[in-house]
This record gives structure tokens, C-alpha cells and sequence, in this order.
């Protein structure tokens, strides 16, 4: 599954992108929920201060703590 997730304040709105991946508690008939796989996570539209950007032109640091922000975003799934 696929799913998308947005970060808003006044200078800074973000678009991102992961597949999500399904966990459970690993016993028979344990509940099961879907969580980011954090390792596919990726920056789908980057714009500061009104501008369109392409992270891949920013600093490091700066597009790390730009991933930062999907610690505590609510991702929407979508099926593939």
C-alpha cells in the first residue's frame, strides 16, 4: 500500500510519500495495523515561503530534519 502524508505551517508545506507495511503482534489472531515503512519514505513536493524546491538542490542537514517532520504525521493509504 501506498501512502501520502502532509506537513503544513506558514512558511513550509511538504508532500510525502512511503509504502506502508503491515504489522501484527506475531501470535495467531493478533490484531494487525499498517505503519510507514520509514525506509521508503520520500519528499513528493517541497515548497518554503511560497517557493517550489527541489531537495535534492538543499543541504543534508536541512532535508533530514525536513524528514524529521513525518515522526508524528498521519499517513492515508491508498491501495497499489
Amino acid at each position: 500500500m501506498i501512502a501520502t502524508a502532509k506537513y503544513e505551517s506558514d512558511d513550509l508545506r511538504v508532500s510525502f510519500t512511503c509504502r506502508m507495511e503491515r504489522c501484527d503482534y506475531g501470535v495467531p489472531r493478533s490484531p494487525s495495523w499498517w505503519e510507514p515503512d520509514v525506509a521508503t519514505i520520500e519528499i513528493a513536493d517541497l515548497e518554503m515561503l511560497g517557493v517550489s524546491l527541489d531537495p535534492k538542490a538543499l543541504p543534508k542537514d536541512l532535508v533530514d530534519a525536513i524528514y524529521g517532520l513525518t515522526d508524528e504525521l498521519d499517513w492515508e493509504g491508498e491501495d497499489d
